[in-house]
């Protein structure tokens, strides 16, 4: 057997999975599909339905590939594509409310299982999902590409076709309306940036 292929950019998998390439087309969504959940979570608030709607991204990719007109904006026409998949979802079921103690299971593991995590910090998670589905989605969808994800400023601009200091200003502004309302402070008008 001879040695594998080198990996191909992204702008060449998208080429290549609109000329029908299975591989190219499932190596896209592999690379894509940890942000993609996180933005869904941040749209849906619950892990299980981010899943459903994941899987529903995924058959929508393989529908609509071939109506990527510009490989170099692939990751902006996922982030819409993934939107609308959750938009779709969340009105089906009639958004339900975050479930903290299911959703903090699903991101952290069950920390009941767990001796060593004590009463309060289950709450302190409990509090802080609270939070975070407290958030208007747009803070919502920056802070945890940023924190579940990992991901660069410019990582999260390119997701979500935003400038980065757009990017940088709803996190700071996330940060903010986390922690006055993690520690009870009046909350500022929610900003529109």
């Amino acid at each position: 057997m001879g040695p594998s292929p080198p990996p191909r950019n992204e702008s060449g998998l998208v080429c290549a999975a609109r000329r029908g390439d299975r591989r190219g087309l499932e190596e896209l969504f592999l690379a894509n599909a940890q942000w993609l959940k996180a933005l869904l979570f941040s749209i849906l608030g619950n892990a299980a339905d981010a899943e459903d709607a994941l899987q529903t991204v995924c058959v929508l990719l393989l529908d609509k590939i071939h109506s990527v007109k510009d490989p170099e904006s692939f990751k902006p026409w996922l982030a819409t594509v993934a939107r609308n998949a959750a938009l779709t979802q969340r009105q089906k079921r009639f958004r339900r409310p975050l479930a903290a103690d299911e959703t903090l299971e699903r991101l952290a593991g069950d920390p009941a299982a767990d001796p060593t995590v004590q009463a309060d910090q289950r709450e302190q998670h409990r509090r802080i999902l609270a939070a975070l589905s407290w958030l208007p989605e747009k803070y919502r969808e920056v802070f945890l590409l940023k924190y579940a994800q990992d991901l660069t400023y410019a990582q999260i601009g390119e997701i979500l076709n935003l400038p980065t200091t757009t990017v940088q200003i709803r996190l700071v502004r996330a940060r903010r309306m986390l922690l006055n309302r993690l520690t009870g402070k009046p909350t500022d008008k929610i900003p529109r940036t």
